[in-house]
């Protein structure tokens, strides 16, 4: 932060300083030398006036106690010219400056606003408790030696001065109430000075790991620690953990019986002051004290965050709450970089959907045959994702016959659809070659055998051929749902073809039966696919199953066609899955009818 703030010696005759009357009885008698930073009137500007401010009071010696005073101090006094001096305008300066010597630190701070009204130059501390104007100068004084308010043309400027030794002008030291307050406050000032420093490196890291490499170094100069470390639990995406693991102070890796496994397990915070309380841990075993703190973030544990010390002393109530505040943050960059990854994971599962859509849609359309004469045909289909592994076709047949096809391929979405390509190509290459259907379900096996190898991947195969004439149907059905003949009259027979072998795509050496049936007018075939029976049913009255019903529209709907069928089907299944919008499997449908 030093590198935004513009830094000049510090001379007894400043411009500052000429620029202000002092107060009655003010003098300058003393001999300083120190840094003035000019700075536009942003609070972002305070976390680096703090870094500053407090080396300079490690150089000059500066006791541990006094430095906590003396941040708050400086932190009550610029947010005062920033906010009430300046009005937070950027384009308006505030001047710092900060000197040592004779046995005193002397801090000035100003700015071109008139200042506070004269009668909070006493700093007593406001009998209302909600109001905001007085409080600061009331800690300001209570911290200091001396308190002197500067007034001029030019602005208002506040010189505090106290002893490095401790010493107190006042008679009066505060109380202990009063001195818990004053530490509560300034820990409340560490902990928003560490946020902005984690927020600043969050913006700019490019990388979660560079975050993280830039802030675990930035924790030493706040928190002293021998050893810090970061761990990370299974609820990190593991390619983000795989990058975490590259960190030199991080792992993936959770050893059992640890601390840390117990603080990923119920996410409570630990902490121990005793090598004893620790002995026997694989990580930490040996080290005098320390903490460990859980990354958190939308209820759920990503990992720990854990700091320890070889010797005492252990760490006090304002040290935690600082590894507290930086473990708040990490669990948050953790979160932020996780849902990173599940949404580009998603958006990308999305576009391989639209761009299997749209393979679907050219290598696998739905057929749409007009009416021909003597005969029609309804295909529907209702896909359980965008892309279905269910193909229908209807094709003419080299012998002038027609082939009707149901294939049903193991699997859903994107990689059905594929698959499902693969049988359509083999298919039609097969059928144009015209060979009889005995050995064209056995070329077809063959082939996907060969094509799928060790995949495990099978696809279940009806097929009609319907020979020239329209007067007879032979039926091959490989491990699909049963083919139905529909006799013509509403009270006619139905007759199923069921499968007579496996899947194709198992067993090359397969033979599969292939059956026949006489066609005559006003006579229909029905082929579907699973998802058109295999739902939950309403009652004892379909106590067995969903195809019986499937049978019994397809008999009573015989005379009015495929679209009244398919509309059935689809109130029945709508009715037994009440409130679902999408089906549980694909559903398709084929329905071909003789008309004369």
């Amino acid at each position: 932060m030093m590198d935004k703030l513009a830094t000049t010696a510090i001379s007894v005759n400043t411009p500052l300083r000429a620029a202000v009357r002092p107060p009655a009885g003010g003098a300058l008698d003393m001999d300083y030398h120190g840094q003035r930073l000019s700075v536009p009137a942003d609070l972002a500007q305070l976390d680096g006036l703090r870094e500053a401010f407090g080396a300079f009071l490690v150089g000059a010696g500066v006791r541990v106690e006094d430095m906590v005073r003396w941040q708050l101090v400086l932190t009550e006094a610029v947010v005062n010219a920033m906010v009430h001096g300046s009005g937070r305008n950027a384009g308006r300066k505030v001047e710092v400056a900060w000197t040592a010597g004779e046995g005193s630190v002397r801090l000035e701070v100003g700015d071109s606003g008139p200042g506070p009204v004269p009668e909070l130059d006493a700093a007593i501390l406001p009998d209302d408790p909600m109001q905001s104007d007085g409080r600061g100068l009331f800690l300001i004084k209570e911290s200091c030696d001396r308190v002197e308010h500067w007034r001029g043309p030019d602005g208002y400027r506040l010189v505090m001065i106290r002893g490095t030794d401790g010493a107190r002008a006042q008679a009066d030291a505060p109380d202990a109430l009063l001195e818990s307050a004053m530490g509560e406050i300034s820990q409340c000032y560490e902990n928003l000075a560490a946020f902005y420093r984690l927020g600043d490196a969050l913006i700019a890291a490019e990388r979660l790991p560079d975050f993280f490499l830039q802030v675990v170094g930035d924790i030493a100069k706040v928190v002293p620690h021998d050893r810090v470390s970061l761990r990370f639990g299974p609820a990190v995406q593991p390619v983000l953990l795989a990058e975490l693991a590259k960190l030199p102070f991080a792992s993936t890796v959770i050893e059992p019986g640890g601390i840390i496994a117990d603080v990923l397990r119920d996410g409570q915070e630990r902490v121990w002051e005793d090598a004893v309380e620790i002995a026997g841990d694989p990580n930490w075993d040996g080290y005098a004290c320390g903490v460990c703190v859980p990354l958190r973030a939308g209820g759920e544990t990503l990992g720990t965050l854990t700091l320890g010390r070889r010797r005492q002393p252990y760490l006090v109530a304002a040290e935690l709450s600082t590894v507290r505040t930086y473990a708040d943050l990490f669990g948050i960059a953790l979160a932020n970089a996780n849902n990173a990854l599940v949404r580009t994971r998603e958006q990308q599962a999305l576009r391989e959907l639209e761009i299997a859509a749209a393979m679907q849609a050219d290598l696998l359309p739905l057929p749409n045959p007009p009416a021909q004469p003597g005969w029609r045909a309804v295909a529907r289909r209702r896909s359980a994702r965008s892309v279905a592994g269910d193909y229908v076709d209807i094709f003419p047949a080299p012998d002038g016959g027609i082939l009707l096809a149901m294939v049903d391929v193991m699997g859903k979405g994107m990689p059905a659809a594929l698959f499902a390509g693969v049988v359509r190509t083999a298919l039609r290459i097969h059928v144009d070659i015209g060979r009889p259907l005995e050995r064209l379900i056995h070329d077809l096996n063959r082939v996907l055998c060969r094509q799928t190898g060790e995949l495990t991947l099978f696809a279940t195969c009806a097929l009609a051929h319907i020979l020239p004439g329209r007067e007879r149907v032979r039926v091959v059905n490989a491990g699909h749902c049963p083919v139905l003949w529909l006799g013509g009259t509403s009270s006619g027979p139905v007759r199923e073809f069921a499968p007579s072998g496996p899947p194709l795509g198992l067993y090359p050496e397969t033979e599969y039966k292939v059956e026949e049936q006489p066609l005559m007018a006003g006579d229909s075939l029905v082929m579907v696919t699973d998802g058109l029976y295999e739902w939950e049913t309403g009652g004892p009255a379909e106590a067995g199953g969903g195809w019986p019903v499937l049978v019994s529209l397809a008999r009573t709907r015989r005379r009015e066609g495929g679209e009244a069928l398919w509309d059935a089907l689809q109130q029945r299944i709508r009715a037994a899955a009440p409130g679902e919008s999408e089906p549980r499997d694909d559903q398709t449908m084929l329905f071909w009818e003789r008309r004369a």
